[in-house]
């Protein structure tokens, strides 16, 4: 077992690895592929099998610079989409407190439950928004 252990070690030392864009790969892949058994529909199982192999040819890759260029772009182009999910966990969490994205900057704002429309101010830019509290 010590072997096989170091002959991974060995084998992955140059390689990329996993990242953000990997794990969102994977997931829409497992994603296609549920959507293929419960709809029966080819198209979806051949989508999975295509970003499986994605998956693995990025994870195995040995350029570096390339890969990561690839996660900085993929990074900058959701986060909109990142943001909007942490403050709908965040507000799932936290009773006493709304969370909105300002629409200027996208930050995070957070305000009091309970107060009826408030003007939100936002930290970062300094605009101001109303919304329902």
């Amino acid at each position: 077992m010590n072997r096989f252990r170091e002959w991974m070690y060995r084998f992955m030392r140059d390689r990329y690895g996993y990242d953000e864009l990997n794990y969102t790969l994977f997931a829409g892949a497992i994603i296609a592929d549920l959507a293929g058994i419960f709809t029966g529909v080819q198209a979806c199982m051949v989508v999975s099998l295509i970003l499986l192999i994605l998956v693995v040819s990025r994870a195995l890759s040995r350029n570096r610079v390339k890969r990561s260029a690839e996660n900085r772009i993929f990074r900058e182009r959701t986060v909109v989409p990142r943001r909007l999910f942490k403050a709908w966990s965040m507000g799932r969490k936290d009773k006493a407190h709304r969370y909105y994205l300002c629409p200027k900057c996208h930050q995070i704002c957070r305000v009091p439950r309970g107060r009826g429309e408030v003007n939100v101010h936002c930290p970062k830019c300094g605009m101001e928004f109303t919304r329902r509290s």
